[in-house]
């Protein structure tokens, strides 16, 4: 089988210094009337692929690479202009589309970040002279807890909006009410040869620091402190 009839074949083609290769086919030549597109552009690179001609261009895997990278596609150079003059033709309408998209998404952030915010104060359940403390630990724990992509609690979808309440909650109060960031920052340097021992003991009276601040700002009979 020549180049010309694997053209129409859709194939992982890996650029080597000695030229382009496949797996199976061996060493290829892109064919004449054939251009690069590199990856960067999505709504291009998918117009290219919805024609249904081209090669994957790949970085090959290396002594110090171990993982092939994506470099782009060889197409029919009519196909990728065809995909530019379309790309440009429709900008205008895909960046409001855009827009459109991102006042969605924060809208709905808005509301999720307002949920979290109620599940904390339903958590906090502070007595009402406490309730402006309330609302202060609840927004900003839920502001921080539902950054998006920061891999915080608020975002593990796992566990169930009280968890995530719970879990926010103390993290705020442990880190704005407690001496757990003194703590930590004093231990590393008196003893840096040790810290899992210490990172451990602090940890935990960290936790108990802030049993007890819940205990305090709660509408309870005395006792002892709430184990949330």
């Amino acid at each position: 089988m020549d180049d010309g009839d694997l053209a129409g074949q859709q194939l992982d083609v890996y650029m080597t210094r000695e030229g382009p290769w496949n797996p199976e086919h061996g060493d290829l030549e892109i064919p004449e009337d054939w251009d690069f597109l590199p990856s960067g552009d999505a709504f291009v690179t998918r117009r290219v692929k919805a024609a249904g001609t081209f090669w994957l261009a790949w970085r090959p895997r290396g002594r110090n690479r171990p993982h092939r990278r994506k470099l782009g596609l060889w197409a029919p150079k009519t196909t990728i202009e065809q995909a530019w003059a379309d790309a440009a033709a429709t900008e205008e309408r895909r960046a409001k589309q855009r827009q459109h998209g991102a006042e969605s998404r924060e809208r709905q952030e808005g509301v999720y970040r307002d949920e979290l915010a109620e599940a904390i104060r339903r958590f906090l359940a502070f007595a009402p002279e406490h309730s402006k403390l309330s609302d202060e630990i609840a927004s900003e724990a839920a502001t921080r807890a539902a950054v998006v992509g920061s891999g915080r609690v608020g975002r593990t979808r796992t566990l169930s909006l009280e968890e995530r309440a719970a879990l926010a909650a103390r993290a705020l109060i442990r880190h704005r009410y407690t001496s757990y960031e003194d703590e930590l920052f004093d231990a590393s340097m008196e003893d840096p040869w040790d810290e899992d021992f210490w990172y451990r003991d602090i940890k935990a009276d960290a936790r108990r620091s802030v049993d007890d601040f819940l205990h305090r700002h709660r509408n309870q009979e005395p006792g002892p402190p709430n184990q949330d």
